[in-house]
């Protein structure tokens, strides 16, 4: 992203389009937006509201998805303009700076001052709606991951509303579960700093206290000092349910007012039509989470994915994508099966340790069997990790070198359910992650392995959770949606590596 910021200061509202537009060749990673703070003769901050939404709803299209546009509220209410304490590389004004009496007033520092428009100064208010009154304390919550144009709207509408203080609930990891790709979710921390740095940015006036949640309520149960509350068309009905508890605590009755939500112009299949976290957060699978890092202790060549996920997660389809890609492929299940044969190592010492009862009749393992013990035991399911991970390891090792030899294979996905648990992360250059909500995981299990609800939550829970392994990864994947959607992924993340690695395949 760039690092280029600008300042525009706009006074012809029927001509933001193009105005912004204008700014595109300037190759802005950030633009404020402040609208002349002579509009407060002609109109109260909240009037402002529905035409921010809409700046914010073309803004994709108009600037381009990398910008960070803001809206500074605080010139509409301080009656001045803004002076940012940040370097400001361009100072836009959408109108000739001799038309109006802005030159002497302005403190532009080292920026550039760029004349958008030809039309002279003229604060003009009209399609302008009355926004109604403002409010001394207003309140609002949400989950805010990774602040898009609809949290934007959501905040500033709230601003234009308050007079002196604002409370915002942030959902804890408590209330984020049920929310698609939740493991994906910005730490709680987080967010909250992300938002109360966009408010104090957009206007310093007001008094502000973000805090975490971990129910729907939040402050609004016992705060005394509230007066609206904001919801969006989608939880408007959380507002009625504040009120009703608001009433049983004794507490006087909040304001509610209703943003709707943005259409997301952009959106595809699989994916919400509305400008949403979830979409953003299904942006990121087959993306790279992480720099890359650097392995000394590994060869450059070749280079080794480890490719981990839980049971029907997909996992092994993926490697699939990748094989056909290019990529050599290591099974470490499949190796596991080798080493359960007769007249291996680690088949005396399995059936020493778990007995006669889990051969078939031809003296090979029933794996079935062998899992109905470990996986309702988990001392014995740690027994046999410990007789198998290393020799799983040592044979996949001499896979990698005769794949990089024998097939020239530059990159190696090694496939293994239980590196994590195991520890082989220092065995390969980055970790690659297949994540599946745990309901279609139970759903898939039943359907495909003929498991009960109760077995297959039992192998899940066995398993590394999700959010470990969105912990450890430098790439995530998820197949809860269409094939072709965890096509694309792939071609992504692939498309990626080979680029930064510079091969030719």
């Amino acid at each position: 992203m760039s690092s280029k910021t600008g300042l525009l200061t706009a006074v012809h509202l029927a001509n933001i389009g193009s105005t912004l537009a204008a700014t595109r060749k300037y190759a802005l990673g950030t633009l404020y937006v402040q609208l002349h703070p002579s509009f407060i003769e002609v109109a109260r901050p909240p009037a402002f509201g529905k035409f921010i939404a809409s700046v914010y709803q073309s803004s994709p299209t108009v600037l381009g998805a990398g910008v960070d546009l803001r809206f500074l509220v605080s010139s509409l209410k301080a009656r001045e303009l803004v002076t940012l304490r940040e370097k400001i590389d361009y100072h836009f004004f959408d109108y000739p700076l001799g038309s109006s009496e802005d030159r002497g007033k302005l403190q532009l520092r080292d920026s550039e001052v760029i004349e958008l428009g030809t039309k002279p100064f003229e604060i003009d208010g009209a399609g302008l709606q009355d926004g109604g009154k403002m409010f001394g304390n207003v309140v609002l919550g949400g989950t805010f991951d990774r602040l898009h144009g609809g949290h934007k709207v959501l905040l500033t509408q709230a601003v234009l509303l308050a007079k002196e203080r604002m409370v915002v609930g942030v959902t804890d990891e408590n209330m984020i579960k049920s929310k698609k790709l939740w493991e994906l979710i910005l730490p709680v921390e987080q967010r909250i700093a992300e938002v109360r740095e966009f408010l104090e940015c957009i206007d310093s006036s007001l008094k502000y206290e973000v805090v975490p949640i971990s129910d729907p309520f939040g402050p609004t149960a016992t705060d005394p000092n509230m007066d609206m509350i904001v919801v969006s068309t989608e939880t408007a009905r959380g507002g009625a349910k504040v009120n009703e508890l608001r009433s049983k605590n004794g507490l006087n009755q909040l304001e509610v007012h209703t943003i709707e939500l943005l259409d997301d112009e952009s959106t595809v299949d699989d994916k919400e039509d509305k400008i949403s976290s979830s979409n953003q957060r299904m942006d990121l699978l087959g993306t790279r989470l992480k720099p890359r890092q650097q392995k000394p202790h590994l060869s450059p060549k070749p280079y080794i994915i480890g490719l981990v996920g839980g049971v029907a997660s997909g996992k092994s389809k993926m490697a699939e994508r990748f094989q056909k890609l290019g990529a050599g492929v290591i099974d470490c299940d499949k190796i596991a099966h080798e080493l359960y044969e007769p007249g291996e190592e680690c088949y005396q010492a399995v059936v020493n340790n778990f007995g006669l009862g889990i051969l078939n009749e031809d003296k090979t393992i029933n794996r079935k069997a062998l899992g109905t013990i470990v996986f309702a035991d988990p001392d014995k399911l740690d027994l046999l990790n410990t007789i198998l991970w290393d020799a799983i390891l040592e044979r996949a090792k001499q896979r990698i070198a005769e794949l990089h030899e024998q097939q020239n294979k530059q990159i190696i996905i090694m496939e293994a359910a239980v590196l994590l648990k195991a520890g082989w992360q220092s065995a390969c250059h980055e970790i690659w992650s297949c994540i599946i909500p745990k309901e279609e995981a139970i759903k898939r299990l039943k359907e495909r392995n003929g498991l009960s609800e109760e077995e297959a939550i039992k192998r899940i829970e066995s398993q590394v959770a999700n959010t470990e392994l969105v912990r450890h990864a430098d790439v995530v994947f998820c197949s809860a949606w269409s094939y072709e959607y965890s096509q694309q992924q792939a071609e992504k993340a692939w498309g990626t590596l080979v680029e930064e690695l510079k091969l030719k395949l």
